[in-house]
């Protein structure tokens, strides 16, 4: 979209790996660590140094798609959190949640794999092996993520800020794309279909009404067990 509009310029795909929250009006909070991402060009060098004097670290890639697809994938908990009306780590803390977003990525990565295209590794854990640690139970999931996973009390999703703020979500660029690419290929995509028509509803009702870990676990499950 960007590249149709400002033709002049010379956009670069990236992809941001943190969480940032916005406390108040002028303060916004990052919840969690990362590095950024920008395809590799001949603007490498100057990238570089612009972005030291904003002390910000950046690394460069050739594969972006897998980059962006991979951290579309980790986003797929934005609607679960906003759901939840809970901050991100007291939210991934209930094993419930944790398994509807295991259900979600599930349903993604199985489009992918049809669709040729593996997600890249930007955590210590694969793409294909975060389901099934989002599913372990709270003792063993607290283990593990308290060695892969480092996430601030504060951080919550951007997508519970928008909700909270009543401005229109990112849905469609989340949870819209997994169903793009079930029709692209003629498949369907249960699972990420309902959080995106959660996300409109509360949208459409300026709320925040919270859907309780069992409960949304119990009709994402009848989806996938159709």
């Amino acid at each position: 979209m960007l590249k149709d509009i400002l033709k002049e310029y010379k956009i670069l795909e990236g992809m941001v790996p943190y969480n940032i929250s916005m406390q108040s009006e002028m303060h916004f909070h990052r919840g969690t660590e990362g590095q950024l991402i920008v395809k590799s060009s001949e603007l490498n060098q100057g990238l570089i140094e612009e972005f030291k004097k904003a002390n910000l670290d950046i690394q460069f890639s050739d594969a972006m798609l897998e980059i962006q697809w991979a951290k579309l994938l980790l986003n797929l908990n934005n609607s679960i959190n906003a759901i939840s009306g809970l901050p991100l780590k007291q939210q991934l803390s209930i094993r419930a949640y944790r398994q509807c977003l295991a259900m979600a990525n599930k349903e993604a990565l199985n489009l992918l794999k049809i669709y040729q295209i593996k997600p890249a590794k930007l955590t210590v854990i694969s793409p294909d092996i975060i389901p099934y640690i989002l599913s372990l139970p709270n003792s063993l999931f607290k283990i593990i993520s308290h060695k892969t996973l480092k996430i601030d009390p504060l951080a919550r999703s951007s997508m519970q800020d928008d909700l909270l703020s009543g401005k229109p979500t990112e849905v469609d660029w989340i949870n819209g794309e997994i169903i793009k690419l079930a029709n692209k290929i003629g498949k369907e995509a249960p699972v990420n279909e309902y959080l995106l028509k959660c996300i409109k509803q509360k949208e459409k009702s300026n709320s925040i009404d919270v859907i309780l870990a069992k409960d949304l676990k119990s009709q994402l499950s009848k989806l996938v067990n159709k």
